[in-house]
């Protein structure tokens, strides 16, 4: 297990070329490495598989934390904001990382050639948790990796390896709202069908029942199944995104806080700000003031 250790943190750090995040020949799989503990930092993760190779990460969803290391793999199931923070890494021991996106569609041809299975008696009851990693998995992982640092084993076998690992995660102890969600059905859906339609329309007046009338529940039940699954009620979750959207807004089109506020749907620019503020831990000033600090 240690060999394993060693050599899915080398993998990945052959491939991260830099801080932060990079892009490899695989498409939808990202490398990360960091040199030291950063965070709570917002971010709004899709769909996805997140494996460490090196250090210790938690990501933070409403009132669930999530602490993964090189033992575990972290699944994100549905579009989520989430406080996310790297606990452990050093210019010695960077943190090391990979995440690999997950496709709604690839997983529904993958449940074709698998058996069928019985709906679970519950709904799940989180869209994001942490789970042991087991030898098969982490071995499908490693050999992803090796063919991400070719472009022509990349293109050819990259695929291949992807669908392997969706069947690992898809078999695991928790697989069951992603079968859910590829499958179409159950509450999972109603909940994707919810995410969607909130994240189409974020800069309008929403409510709750404009939100259930749109996936065909009533409020209340709609209330129920979406904290269940994603740990946040309908309105907190829309608000979320609503922050997120004008943070990229703000620090990446160059908007002024009144006017990200009001694209997304604030109509109040001070109640924008408190928010953001505690969102991100800074004002939208402070935000570009250090975004900018950082690029200089």
């Amino acid at each position: 297990m240690t060999t394993q250790r060693d050599s899915l943190a080398a993998r990945i750090e052959r491939l991260a070329v830099g801080e932060g995040s990079t892009e490899t020949a695989v498409p939808g799989l990202r490398v990360f490495r960091a040199t030291e503990p950063v965070g709570p930092f917002a971010v709004e993760y899709q769909p996805c598989l997140c494996v460490v190779g090196q250090g210790r990460k938690a990501a933070t969803v409403g009132a669930q934390t999530c602490e993964y290391d090189p033992d575990q793999y972290l699944v994100v199931a549905l579009p989520l904001p989430v406080s996310a923070r790297i606990i452990e890494a050093s210019r010695e021991q960077p943190f090391l990382s990979m995440v690999l996106a997950i496709d709604v569609a690839e997983l529904g041809q993958l449940l074709m050639a698998m058996p069928d299975e019985p709906e679970p008696e519950r709904a799940p009851s989180t869209a994001m948790w942490v789970s042991s990693i087991e030898p098969r998995l982490r071995d499908a992982v490693l050999r992803l990796l090796q063919a991400a640092e070719d472009p022509t084993e990349a293109r050819v076998l990259g695929p291949g390896i992807v669908r392997e690992i969706l069947f690992h995660v898809l078999g695991g102890d928790q697989g069951a709202l992603l079968r859910s969600l590829a499958l179409r059905n159950g509450h999972g859906q109603r909940v994707v069908r919810a995410i969607r339609f909130m994240q189409d329309h974020y800069e309008q007046a929403l409510d709750v029942a404009t939100i259930a009338k749109s996936v065909g529940v009533s409020a209340s039940r709609l209330q129920h199944v979406f904290k269940d699954v994603t740990g946040l009620s309908p309105i907190q979750y829309l608000k979320r995104v609503r922050l997120h959207r004008a943070h990229v807004m703000i620090l990446t089109e160059g908007l002024g806080a009144g006017e990200a506020a009001f694209r997304v749907g604030y109509g109040s620019p001070s109640q924008f700000s408190r928010e953001f503020k505690r969102q991100f831990g800074l004002s939208p000033s402070h935000a570009v003031r250090e975004q900018q600090g950082t690029t200089a």
